[in-house]
C-alpha cells in the first residue's frame, strides 16, 4: 500500500477565478478576483465559444455585481440579419483584459477593474489614460450587439462587427444560376 501525499493547504486565492452560471438563457461569467494571463485566455474561449453556439454572455466583473435582472435578461436576435454573417470574436487585449469588435469602434473591457473604453482603432492598453474608461456594472454579450450597463445606469450598446467573407467566414450557400 503506498502511503498518502500530503494534501496541499487551500488557500483562499486558490479558489476559482472565473465563475460560470446560466442566468435565464444567458451564460453569466463572474470573475471572483484579479484575472492572470491563463483566465484571460479562458474568459476570451468561453466568451467566443458561446457565441459560436448562439447563447448571449454576461460579464460580470469581480468588483461590482450586476443584478440578475440584467443578467438573465432576453436579447431578441433580429429577423433581417444574413444566414452567412458571424460576429467577429473577442480577444486578448491584456491581463485581465478582453478587447471586442463594434461596427465602428473597438471595445476594451477591463473586467478586473469594471470598466471599459471605446476608441476608434485598437490602442494598446498601457496608452489609455484614466480619462478614457467608463465605469460599467456588466457586459453582456450577445450574436449581433453589445451592450454595457454603466455605473451611472446608463446602457451603451451597439452592434457588433461582421466577419461575412475570408478564410475563416462561413460557408455560403449556393445559389443555382
Amino acid at each position: 500500500m503506498l502511503p498518502e501525499s500530503p494534501r496541499p493547504a487551500v488557500n483562499p486565492s486558490d479558489g476559482p477565478r472565473l465563475v460560470v452560471e446560466m442566468g435565464g438563457s444567458n451564460l453569466v461569467i463572474r470573475s471572483t478576483f484579479d484575472l492572470d494571463h491563463a483566465d484571460t485566455d479562458s474568459l476570451v474561449s468561453a466568451l467566443n465559444a458561446a457565441n459560436d453556439a448562439d447563447v448571449d454572455v454576461v460579464i460580470d466583473p469581480a468588483s461590482v455585481r450586476c443584478d440578475d435582472a440584467f443578467a438573465s435578461f432576453t436579447h431578441p436576435r433580429p429577423i433581417d440579419e444574413p444566414d452567412f454573417a458571424r460576429p467577429v470574436g473577442a480577444e486578448f487585449a491584456a491581463v485581465g483584459m478582453i478587447r471586442l469588435a463594434g461596427e465602428g469602434t473597438c471595445w476594451t473591457v477591463d473586467v478586473a477593474g469594471g470598466r471599459m473604453c471605446r476608441t476608434d482603432v485598437p490602442h494598446d492598453v498601457r496608452f489609455l489614460g484614466p480619462e478614457a474608461w467608463t465605469p460599467m456594472i456588466a457586459l453582456c454579450v450577445t450574436h449581433d450587439r453589445l451592450v454595457a450597463l454603466t455605473a451611472d445606469g446608463r446602457h451603451v450598446s451597439e452592434r457588433r462587427a461582421r466577419r461575412g467573407v475570408g478564410p475563416d467566414a462561413p460557408p455560403r450557400p449556393l445559389r443555382v444560376a
